[in-house]
């Protein structure tokens, strides 16, 4: 996105500070919600383990390492590919302030979401798809705040769900 491109969405939520408030708390809010709800699922299944569960314990193995591994691989193809942040253009301002350069993609933020709730969906399939559709505002938020390219949050959470539901499912 160039920076003409993002002025109109940078004008709009300026022009309407509710907005803008609601944006910038879901941005911040949203990856906390996917967080605690990855330290549920965890904390569930180790306690249903330590009631004589023995059964659940490659579960609980699968949904500490598959997370694990997914975002390592995302951390590393972050690192080599090191691409540029929206923001690092000339006359992009973005709505949400970051000092971060490169490394933009894919969005790590997006990834961590997405396989969050892949984790879950073979856990509880109602709580896996409410993640998805909280990783795909996520992803909107990103983008709208201009931390991130539409490419980025879309790769992200296609890694993200992707290996994570094959890692889950082996």
């Amino acid at each position: 996105m160039t920076p003409q491109q993002y002025k109109p969405i940078h004008d709009w939520f300026t022009a309407r500070p509710a907005a803008l408030a609601l944006l910038l708390a879901a941005d911040r809010g949203l990856p906390l919600i996917s967080a605690a709800l990855y330290g549920v699922l965890l904390a569930g299944l180790g306690m249903q383990v330590y009631q004589g569960e023995a059964h659940l314990m490659p579960l609980l193995a699968r949904a500490v390492l598959v997370p694990a591994a997914v975002l390592g691989i995302g951390s590393g193809l972050r690192r080599a590919l090191n691409r540029p942040r929206p923001y690092e253009q000339p006359g992009f301002v973005p709505l949400r302030s970051k000092s971060t350069r490169g490394q933009s993609f894919p969005s790590r933020h997006a990834l961590s979401s997405a396989v969050i709730a892949a984790a879950w969906l073979r856990v509880s399939p109602a709580v896996g798809w409410g993640l998805w559709v909280l990783t795909a505002v996520l992803c909107a938020c990103r983008v709208l705040t201009g931390v991130h390219r539409v490419p980025d949050v879309l790769a992200g959470a296609a890694l993200g769900f992707s290996l994570g539901a094959l890692g889950m499912w082996i």
